[in-house]
């Protein structure tokens, strides 16, 4: 569901704002420092509780502030509702129309927001929980059994290594159910590998890569059944104190004719496969029904002119809502609301 309006208080330098959101794309222009991230921080921090700069998101409160509050309205006819986030030092809570939310993954669930900025290129190279981050953000939004059976899987290994640490030969009690969960899981890998791959090599050429880049999953365990890699692991993980195989490892590489792109490609080239398979990631799933809210800051950081322009083109033809940061007016391929910000006070469009 598409954004409508977004009202902000105490957040970074943003004087207090209510802001009417275009259910297409929506631009923001301004200089270094006048707001423009803390505006897409906003949205980040009521959808899904999390900051766009390192550290907890009590370094989003304004100087001086002892609470944020952010309200996003949304949907459209009978399915419109209001979520609200509020933080303080020492707390944070959801509402949903007036009522509590229980966890954060009711939140996650009402608009499935990805972020594009410097940092999460590189953060998607060289980190392998980045990756992982983003196959779960599409896995959590079309396979509606994921955060059920991720839980299960999550609570049986926390058990598992917590055996392991006291030499407890009970940790193989929590097997059977670590296996069956982690077949799932890994089933679930497959499928979102598989179809996130599909459009990726297209994407890729779209940008102007220029070569056909490809992507390989990697299960979390090498050969054999996630059973037998367990088993074999068994005197390892017995030294080490943690589970060393399992879904929990499972990781996805880029590639070129075989290679990693970190040694083919160069820097630009990178950056392209990376927003070429997170756009990839986006599609799958407007692709599947849950319209998405991409915010996209910085973008002449990662892509030059002529590939953001594609980008952009690309971008409009899925079925998204985005929010777009730059600091003058991007070369995108139809009119569409700008709005300006200086000194933390949002004008327009």
């Amino acid at each position: 569901m598409a954004i409508k309006h977004v009202e902000v208080e105490g957040v970074r330098c943003l004087t207090p704002t209510l802001w009417s959101l275009d259910p297409g794309v929506n631009v923001v222009v301004g200089e270094n420092g006048a707001g423009k991230t803390s505006l897409l921080e906003a949205i980040s921090l009521v959808c899904t509780g999390k900051t766009l700069r390192p550290g907890s998101s009590r370094g989003a409160l304004a100087h001086g502030q002892e609470r944020l509050r952010v309200a996003a309205r949304f949907g459209e006819g009978l399915e419109t509702g209001e979520l609200v986030y509020e933080r303080t030092r020492s707390q944070r809570v959801w509402k949903l129309n007036d009522g509590v939310l229980r966890s954060a993954a009711q939140a996650y669930e009402r608009v499935p927001v990805m972020v594009f900025n410097p940092e999460t290129h590189y953060a998607v190279l060289q980190d392998a929980n980045a990756r992982r981050a983003g196959m779960y953000w599409a896995m959590f939004h079309v396979e509606p059994l994921f955060l059920e059976t991720w839980r299960r899987y999550q609570r049986l290994l926390r058990q598992r290594n917590a055996a392991l640490r006291l030499r407890d030969a009970t940790y193989r009690l929590f097997e059977p159910g670590l296996i069956q969960t982690g077949q799932v899981l890994a089933e679930f890998w497959r499928r979102t590998v598989e179809a996130v791959g599909r459009p990726f090599a297209s994407l890729t050429e779209r940008l102007g890569l220029g070569m056909i880049a490809e992507t390989r999953w990697r299960p979390g365990w090498d050969g054999e059944s996630f059973a037998e890699a367990l088993e074999r692991s068994r005197a390892g993980d017995e030294r080490l104190g943690y589970t060393q195989v399992g879904p929990h490892r499972g990781d996805i590489a880029f590639e070129i004719r075989q290679r990693a792109i970190q040694e083919v490609a160069s820097h630009g080239q990178q950056k392209v496969v990376i927003n070429a398979w997170r756009l990839a990631v986006v599609q799958l799933v407007a692709e599947r029904g849950r319209r998405a809210l991409v915010l996209l800051d910085d973008l002449a950081a990662e892509l030059d002119r002529r590939r953001r322009a594609a980008f952009y083109e690309t971008l409009m033809t899925f079925d998204l809502q985005v929010v777009v940061t730059a600091m003058e007016p991007e070369p995108l391929p139809s009119p569409v609301p700008t709005f300006h910000v200086e000194h933390g006070q949002l004008h327009g469009p």
